[in-house]
This record gives C-alpha cells, structure tokens and sequence, in this order.
C-alpha cells in the first residue's frame, strides 16, 4: 500500500506540476508574449501606407497628422503642420462635417485623401465619398491597408477586394499572432465600406490563426453586429474583454449590442468606460450623450454635451448641433425643475444663430421654443 501510495503521490506531483506549468505558459503568452516578443512596425505603425504615398494636396484624417509629421512631413502643406492655423482647424472640422470636406476642398483642390485610423472618427465623411456609383464619384478609393483608406482623384482604377489579397504578400512571413491582427484590422476597414463578406473571409482566417485574437474576436463581433446578431456580437465582445479589459474595439462592439437590445444602464456603463480611456474623442463623446439619454440620466447627459462644446469651442468646430442637444436636454430637465427652462432657451437661441445648423436640427429647435413659449409666456 505505501508503494502504491507513493505512485499514487509521484502521479498527482506531475499532474500538477504538468497544470502549473500550462498555466504559466497561457500567463506567459498573454502577459509576457508581447513585451519579449513585441509586433512588428508593420503593425503598430502606418508604414506600409506612408512608404510609398504621393500626394500634390492633401487631405488627411486627424490620427494622420502626427503619423505624417513623424514618416512623412514631406507630404504637408506649411499651414498644415500648423494645428493652429485656420487650414488645420478648417481640416479638423471637416473630418466629420462632409459638408465643410466640400467647401475646403472647393478652395484647396485635393488630389489625394488619406483616412487613417478609426472609422468611427471620419465614418460620415467615407460614407460620402463613397455613395454615389463608381462612375459619378470625383475620389476613388485606391488603396486599403489595416490602417487606413487612400483616394484619388480622376481618371484612376478603383481598388477592388481582390487587390486586398496582393497585401498578404507583404505579411507572409510574420507570426501567427501579427497577420492575425492585421487581417482582423483590414476586415474592420472593410466592414466600414460595406464589403461584408470579404470582411467575414478575413476575420475568419484571423481567428484560425489565432482564436485568442482580441482583434480577431472584437472583428467577429462586429461582423455579427451587421447580421443583427446582438447576442452573438456581446459574447464575443466579453470573450476579447477576458483577454483584455480595456481593449477599445471590443468595447465598442460591446456597447453597439447593448444599445440594440435596448439594455441602456449595462450600455451607459460600457459606454463610460470607453469615454475614461479615450475622453477628447468628439465622436465618442457625441455617443456617450446619446447612450445617457437613452438611460435616462439626463444630468449626464447635460455633462457630456457640455464638454462637447468646449472642445468644439477650442478647436473652432461648428456648436450648433451640440447647443440644441443640450437645450433639448434641458427642456426635458424642466419638467421636474423649471429653473431649467432659462437654461433650455439660452442654448436654443445659440443653436438657432449657428447657421451651420441642420434644417432639420433648425425646424426642431423652432418648435422646442414654441413649445417652452405657450408652457411660461415667454416672448
């Protein structure tokens, strides 16, 4: 029996052993992994864009600009290496606002747009460029990389999704862990023009070399998010968020689900800790109030729009849209505290004398004050 008993010990030593060992192991890869053996520069930089880019004039996104001073001042105007100069308040601007693309473009005449980055921080303006059918649209989209979309304009060949496949040539030779991110990252850029099920084909083959991809999950998850899937997109979302708490993309996604499934306090929460790590970006802030809104904290709200309009305000964008927000919020304030009303008409009136104002936005703030009016007697 103490044979026995000693073999028994001897074999319950290695199998723990063997576990403590895996377990150190799936630490090592997670935590150690990327210090000792960090991503390649093609990576985690726009080089693979910027090495060979030409441009005449160019038009950039606002993650461009320091990528460009940094790899490629060559390609910037004076003004533009200027942030305070009224052409780079006039190009920040223009990043969200297709409308102010077409009046700088108007007196610019670019030859070369550059997105580079999120989407979600030029989303309406790609949506612009690329709407009308091949034939009517003045850019071209003629490259696309993880990083970033390039147009031009004129008479060019428009990139097509099998010019995305001459890209593997490039990253054929790297680990499984970095061509598993940059599919999953040029599947994102792909999603964000409509090109479904490339995007599926990519993200797929991410996942296959690596099904512990954050980029990859977070990328499946928005893929799901376009076939209406919440559930799907949430679990895949938590499963990146395992991995890394603080991983934007998946909490991004993560927010779009619960948004959808109307779980808005679990999704203003999301939300919240998106805007704690990346708190200046306009169209996260924008988000963040639209998410409180719809929990109904109301006095969040009121926090996030005013904070939008200070950034509006030092940066020289348009505030119009943001003041009628605000003066919404308020108004829906006053029907618990009328010291709110005074309050709602103040950012109203500033929203109606923005003429950058939607008329849409302006029919709405219009009947707001009409409203406010016949409630108090206001003239």
């Amino acid at each position: 029996m103490r044979i026995v008993s000693r073999k028994v010990r001897l074999l319950l030593i290695t199998l723990l052993c063997g576990i403590v060992v895996l377990t150190g192991w799936q630490v090592w890869k997670r935590w150690l992994g990327p210090w000792m053996f960090p991503p390649t520069p093609m990576i985690v930089t726009p080089s693979l864009v910027l090495t060979d880019l030409t441009a005449k004039s160019l038009f950039f996104s606002n993650e461009a600009r320091g990528w460009l001073l940094k790899l490629r001042p060559d390609l910037l105007a004076a003004d533009d290496r200027d942030p305070s100069s009224n052409r780079s308040r006039a190009v920040r601007q223009a990043n969200v606002n297709p409308e102010l693309f077409r009046q700088l473009d108007r007196q610019v005449r670019f030859d070369t747009v550059l997105l580079l980055g999120d989407p979600s921080g030029f989303q309406r303006l790609l949506d612009h460029l690329i709407k009308p059918e091949p034939s009517k649209r003045d850019f071209q989209l003629v490259y696309m990389d993880h990083w970033s979309y390039v147009f031009k304009r004129g008479n060019v060949k428009p990139w097509e999704p099998a010019d995305a496949d001459a890209l593997r040539a490039k990253v054929a030779a790297l680990s499984s862990r970095d061509r598993a991110t940059f599919l999953s990252k040029t599947a994102a850029k792909m999603l964000a023009i409509r090109e479904y099920g490339e995007a599926r084909k990519w993200v797929e083959e991410a996942l296959a070399l690596d099904g512990d991809s954050v980029d990859a999950l977070a990328g499946m998850a928005n893929y799901q998010i376009t076939l209406g899937k919440w559930k799907e997109a949430e679990a895949l979302a938590d499963k990146a968020l395992e991995k890394n708490a603080d991983f934007v993309p998946a909490l991004a996604a993560k927010l779009v689900a619960q948004r959808a499934t109307k779980h808005f306090l679990d999704a203003f929460r999301t939300s919240k800790r998106l805007n704690t790590l990346i708190p200046e970006d306009p169209v996260r802030l924008f988000q963040h109030a639209e998410t409180a809104r719809e929990a109904r904290l109301r006095a969040e709200q009121v926090k996030a729009l005013e904070r939008l309009i200070k950034l509006a305000e030092d940066e020289g964008r348009p505030t119009g849209a943001y003041e009628f927000y605000l003066g919404d919020a308020h108004i829906y304030l006053s029907t618990e505290d009328v010291a709110h009303v005074p309050q709602a008409v103040e950012h109203l009136r500033k929203a109606l004398a923005d003429q950058t104002l939607s008329a849409e936005h302006r029919k709405f703030a219009e009947e707001r004050m009409a409203t406010i009016r016949e409630r108090t007697g206001l003239k």
